[in-house]
């Protein structure tokens, strides 16, 4: 019966620690895999921004997706987690090189 416990209670342990291990390691997966698609978002952003003014369609420093959707520099853009179009009224500021998103 002593020897019965001791293995479950062994099992349990094998399993908290196997839990402790695995939940932290596959947040860190995602984390990184979402931190990831942004980021291929937010380049392609910049850069058909970059683009624009570069050819002179675009004169201000601050360029919102509508913008570049009018003038067919990018496609629409979803938000690679939630799959929802992002806000056209989002824009890239061209000083900083950032893509700000509105809510």
């Amino acid at each position: 019966m002593e020897k019965k416990k001791l293995n479950n209670l062994s099992i349990i342990l094998i399993v908290i620690i196997i839990l402790l291990i695995v939940i932290p390691s596959v947040k860190s997966i995602l984390d990184n895999h979402y931190n990831s698609l942004y980021l291929v978002i937010n380049k392609k952003v910049i850069e058909a921004a970059e683009k624009c003014h570069n050819e002179g369609k675009c004169d201000n420093n601050k360029i919102t997706l509508k913008e570049l959707l009018d003038k067919e520099y990018i496609e629409k853009i979803y938000d690679p987690i939630s799959k929802e179009l992002i806000n056209l009224d989002s824009y890239i500021d061209l000083e900083t090189k950032e893509f700000k998103i509105v809510e």
